[in-house]
């Protein structure tokens, strides 16, 4: 089961964040290369291959003939590089502008009474387990290894995935950081390969009580 979300209206801070995004964005609109690195490479790639041509095979006919083989290489493979970044670049600036214009973003507000934490134990992340109420649990994955600096805390705000996209922020602490129940990193690993385990933003029927057991009895 998936979270819920709601429509508000955005924060002095966050609009502030996005205006700067947005300022930034734009500066960076016009792309570094330009036609005359096309040029150089071109030509550099031509010279290279004219004096490999005429010297002896040696170390430096190999060389030469590598370095002119990457000179071309950057003609025939930078202009898609380049048109997928453009093509980022704009999809970027149209979701900017949009929560600009709309002067809202989506969140899901949470309230809880506990939370507690299981530590990464190979590269699957961080994993929170949140109360909802006496048979829900939320799971939170640290997927961006971001989370640990404000949180975790009782009342939070998850924001939207395309808020979360541009900004890096998907949580927005609303209560002082808490010390979390934390959870043996191998009871974790042992507990996902006997039971599997609930994605990122997915809530559980389950009693918070009951399941931290469950996995301290995976230790």
């Amino acid at each position: 089961m998936k979270i819920e979300y709601n429509t508000r209206v955005l924060h002095s801070n966050e609009l502030r964040i996005l205006k700067s995004l947005k300022n930034k964005a734009e500066k960076n609109k016009g792309g570094k290369i330009k036609f005359y690195h096309y040029l150089i490479a071109g030509s550099l790639g031509i010279s290279l291959t004219y004096i490999t041509s005429i010297i002896p095979d040696s170390f430096w006919t190999f060389l030469l003939g590598t370095s002119a083989v990457f000179a071309f290489a950057f003609i025939v493979f930078t202009p898609y590089e380049v048109y997928k970044m453009k093509k980022q670049h704009k999809e970027f600036l149209n979701l900017l502008n949009s929560f600009l214009h709309k002067g809202t973003v989506e969140t899901c507000q949470i309230e809880s009474t506990v939370i507690a934490i299981a530590l990464e134990y190979e590269d699957e992340n961080d994993m929170y387990i949140i109360k909802l109420n006496e048979n829900e649990v939320l799971y939170i994955w640290d997927t961006e290894y971001n989370l640990n600096r404000k949180f975790p805390c009782l009342n939070f705000e998850i924001y939207e995935e395309d808020f979360f996209k541009i900004t890096g922020k998907q949580i927005n602490p609303l209560s002082e950081k808490t010390l979390p129940i934390k959870i043996d990193k191998k009871a974790k690993w042992n507990f996902m390969k006997k039971y599997g385990i609930y994605g990122h933003l997915e809530v559980e029927k389950y009693n918070f009580e009951k399941l931290i057991l469950k996995y301290k009895n995976c230790a």
